[in-house]
Parts: structure tokens; sequence; C-alpha cells
């Protein structure tokens, strides 16, 4: 388990913090809440301390999290000059290959960090703030407002609760612990609005997402005896029903949620070819070393990856590994 979160490790990330001109904050590619929110919490955070920042991202913002104050704030990486001693920071980046076209903009400044909650990270900064048993980048962010005695205000409350909560499936995965919930007491105190955006993270569902979810549901695979089921969409349909690549978020539920399945996934067509998965696992069996297979990752119950083949053999090829990584973890 990665940990590299001591104190020497934070006071290090504040020197380059006060030594830098410009910090550039960068999220991965198919951000999700945790990535945006954590990165905007973080941008906040330093401005506080009064640092110029720019953030870069290599994607778009889904819409459903376009109410996160400072989401148009995220700037094509091609967009970006670096500028003269900057800091580059990674936040909830769990390997470079993560950073898409990001990549060379990170590199090529001064110097560069890395905050993230990945037990995987390879600590690709020359400054890595890593903590694998941390159930969301926000945990750690959330860690440096307190180390660097800052106010948490209600933007940065929004932000560090749609981190967390959303990383941590509404606080029901296995990895929420006490400090989360130390955590949301300092939100709420902070200003946070919990009815209004609990709701539109986990209540309220764009139409493209039910479409989609109408396409899908028939293809309800279930095998190894109940306890693996998959779910598939292709980008005909995608098409058909004019959705975009972000409205699946959270299909893969209605394959998890199953009683007496333990694995589960989502398998959907690329708009530039190749099948991508979501992958999801019930403690105590997990599900990343499948993801590992096919050159992806995540966490232990909550993994992702994506195969260039057909849709068909790229479906047999994971169920295939799944009903291993099933029966090896049985044994």
């Amino acid at each position: 388990m990665k940990t590299m979160t001591n104190d020497l490790t934070i006071q290090a990330l504040q020197s380059a913090v006060k030594a830098a001109d410009c910090i550039l904050l960068f999220a991965h590619i198919s951000p999700d809440g945790d990535a945006l929110g954590s990165t905007l919490a973080m941008s906040l955070l330093l401005e506080q301390m009064g640092k110029r920042t720019q953030l870069v991202l290599d994607g778009t913002v889904p819409g459903q999290l376009q109410f996160l104050p400072g989401w148009e704030r995220f700037s094509a990486p091609g967009d970006v000059q670096c500028p003269d001693n900057a800091l580059a920071l990674a936040v909830d980046v769990s390997c470079i290959e993560r950073m898409g076209a990001c990549r060379p903009l990170f590199t090529t400044a001064a110097q560069q960090a890395v905050v993230d909650h990945h037990a995987t990270n390879p600590g690709f900064g020359q400054i890595n703030l890593i903590d694998g048993k941390a159930p969301a980048a926000a945990v750690l962010v959330y860690r440096l407002y307190q180390a660097w005695e800052q106010p948490i205000g209600k933007d940065a409350a929004l932000c560090l609760y749609t981190a967390l909560s959303t990383d941590t499936g509404n606080f029901i995965y296995d990895s929420v612990n006490a400090e989360c919930f130390s955590i949301m007491e300092g939100l709420m105190k902070a200003g946070l609005d919990l009815a209004e955006y609990s709701r539109r993270l986990f209540r309220t569902k764009e139409l493209s997402f039910v479409r989609v979810l109408a396409e899908t549901l028939p293809s309800l695979r279930v095998i190894a005896d109940g306890q693996i089921a998959g779910l598939q969409t292709t980008m005909e349909q995608m098409n058909r029903i004019g959705a975009d690549p972000y409205h699946v978020d959270g299909v893969i539920d209605y394959a998890i949620d199953l009683e007496g399945v333990n694995m589960a996934y989502y398998a959907h067509e690329k708009p530039e070819g190749g099948i991508k998965f979501s992958l999801r696992s019930i403690e105590p069996y997990r599900i990343d070393a499948v993801a590992a297979l096919f050159g992806g990752g995540g966490h232990r119950q909550a993994s992702g990856c994506s195969i260039d083949l057909p849709m068909e053999e790229a479906v047999a090829q994971i169920e295939a590994a799944l009903i291993a990584a099933l029966e090896g973890q049985r044994a």
C-alpha cells in the first residue's frame, strides 16, 4: 500500500508552492467527481495563499458536474503555455499515462508534484503526496487545508463534498472510514448545502442517461452461477439516441447491485474504436488485478480498462478473466 503523506512531504509541497510563480493543476482523462472536485478545491486553496493557478484537462467536464464552481476554468493542454518557474501538480492521477495529452506540459514544468490516493501510483512526481488508504483524493486536499491553516469556503466545501461522496459511492464503499465523516462535519460547518447537491449527484438523472439505460439493460448477462453480471452498449445505440460517452456513468451499478453478484462489468464502444470497461466487485473480492491485465487500473472494488477488439471478442476476454479471478479468490 503506497503511502507518502508524512509531515516532511507536506512541508516539501508547501515549500514548492511558495517558490513557484504559477501552479499548473492537472486532472486525469475521463475526469470524475473526485478528479474535478479535488483539483478545483486545490486551486481555491492555492489562490487563498496568494498563488496564481491554471487548470488543465485533456477532455471535457461532464455536463452533470458543471455545477462545480470554476469548472469552466479547465483549459486544453494545447491552449496553455508553461510559465517559467512553474509547479505542475497532478491531482487524483494514478499514473502519468492517465494525463493523456497533458503529459508533455506536466513534464515541462520546473518541478512536478502528485497528490493522489491510488495505491498503485508509482510516484511519478518529484514530490509525491500519496495515501493508498485514503478513500478519495479529496481527503488529502482537505488535510492540506488543515496543515496549511487555510479556511474552507463554501465553494471549496462543495468541491470537496462532490469529490469525496462520488469516490465513496455516496459513503457506501468499504473504503469509507471515520475520517470521511469528520471531513463532512467540517464541510457542513463551511456552509455545504447537502440536500441540494446530494440530490444533484445521486438522484437527478439526465434524460440521455435513462435512454442509455433503456438500451443497455436488455443486454444483461449473468454467468458463473449468478456471481458475475455484465452489460454492454454499442456506438450504434449511443448514436441512435444521441448520447455522449459521459452519459454511461452509473450504468455499471445495475449489474453489481444484483443480488448474489460479486463481480460485474459494463462494456461500451468508444467513438474512436475499441471497448471501454467499467469493472466492479463486492468485498472481499477485488477487481483491480483484472483491469491491470488489460493495461487498466483503479481501486480494489472499482477499476477500468480498454480493449481494442470488437465487442464480442473483448467481452469474452473480460468474462474469462473475471471467472479466473473469482475462482482464484475463492480458493
